[in-house]
């Protein structure tokens, strides 16, 4: 029961969160993204795994259905995560977010640096995985004028993870999965000075092919506020995202 709770009292605060913006009589902008990624990761001992993704995103213009129309972020980066035991896993990377340029929206060509520690609580019942994440993160954003600023953005998310098919994540395993992430902009001239900003629900279904390799695909809706003008953006994203594990493990013959 308090797992409905939770997402529950997550929905309800994105929800008054965007009628607190409309309300305000600002504009909100729709647009229809697709967000691919791709996730490499690998055993360096017991408690220490690495791990590499790449994320590829394409939108359209506002108020257009047509999510592959223009070219807006690439990531790189690399982590390493750290597991002192089941319940716990702290992680950090380093990585670049490379921003395209978007006339007809009014977004500008930049790249973006950042720097993150992550903290994942994960709580186990049954077929169930629950998921508390808090992630500070340094963000190093090129300005107009070609200068680096340094911004502070802390993030928070709930995550829900539960086997349809199945006990365990081995060979045609079909699961759900959904979270809430909220974001907290600790205020800079090139991303505004709104405390929350951002939101992020993501709903959708993941398949392991092996106990290795897993695709997750599902619906994520963002919205964001506009850092010099009370408008909004609400994306609406098809996600699609490919999982490789154990990559430098030695399969037993």
């Amino acid at each position: 029961m308090k797992i409905y709770v939770r997402i529950g009292f997550a929905i309800f605060l994105s929800l008054l969160l965007f009628a607190k913006s409309q309300g305000q009589g600002d504009k909100v902008n729709h647009t229809t993204q697709l967000w691919a990624e791709v996730d490499l990761s690998g055993q360096i001992s017991k408690k220490l795994k690495w791990q590499f993704d790449m994320q590829y995103s394409r939108q359209s213009a506002y108020g257009s259905r047509n999510f592959v129309q223009y070219e807006e972020q690439l990531t790189l980066r690399p982590w390493l995560h750290y597991y002192p035991n089941k319940h716990i896993r702290i992680s950090a990377f380093m990585g670049l977010w490379y921003n395209f340029a978007i006339v007809p929206l009014g977004a500008r060509e930049y790249p973006e640096y950042r720097t993150a520690i992550q903290f994942n609580y994960y709580s186990f019942a049954k077929r169930s995985i629950f998921v508390n994440r808090f992630r500070p993160e340094l963000r190093e954003i090129q300005d107009r004028a070609g200068t680096i600023e340094t911004v502070v953005r802390l993030r928070y998310m709930f995550k829900f993870q539960h086997l349809l098919l199945y006990n365990s994540y081995d060979k045609n395993s079909l699961y759900f999965v959904a979270f809430d992430e909220v974001f907290g902009n600790c205020g800079s001239k090139v991303t505004g000075y709104r405390f929350f900003d951002q939101n992020r629900i993501f709903v959708g279904l993941g398949f392991n092919f092996t106990s290795d390799i897993a695709i997750e695909s599902g619906y994520t809706n963002q919205f964001q506020q506009h850092a010099h003008d009370g408008n909004l953006d609400m994306n609406h994203n098809w996600q699609l995202s490919l999982l490789i594990d154990g990559l430098n493990v030695k399969k037993k013959r």
